[in-house]
């Protein structure tokens, strides 16, 4: 079995797609994995064994960056506390 490039890109999309429907900012990584190695496969001729290393490298590592960075992102607070100067 050899998937196709085009395979990739539309697996890409149906996962992007249904992090809209399961809002857990997880599946989306998994899509963009797949539309790398649709644009890989279609630049190079992959093996399936190839195609399937790459996408499984590839969203882990996305996975692992995107929440590197937006991890950074959030802001924590505590309650009862503020920046500014008290004015009495």
């Amino acid at each position: 079995m050899h998937l196709e490039w085009w395979h990739w890109v539309v697996g890409g999309i149906v996962l992007i797609l249904a992090e809209l429907a399961i809002p857990s900012f997880f599946i989306v990584w998994f899509g963009l994995g797949a539309l790398l190695v649709g644009l890989l496969a279609l630049a190079f001729d992959l093996s399936l064994t190839a195609q399937l290393a790459t996408w499984t490298l590839a969203s882990l590592a996305m996975v692992f960056l995107g929440f590197r960075v937006f991890k950074q992102s959030f802001v924590k607070t505590r309650a009862g506390t503020a920046d500014g100067d008290a004015v009495g």
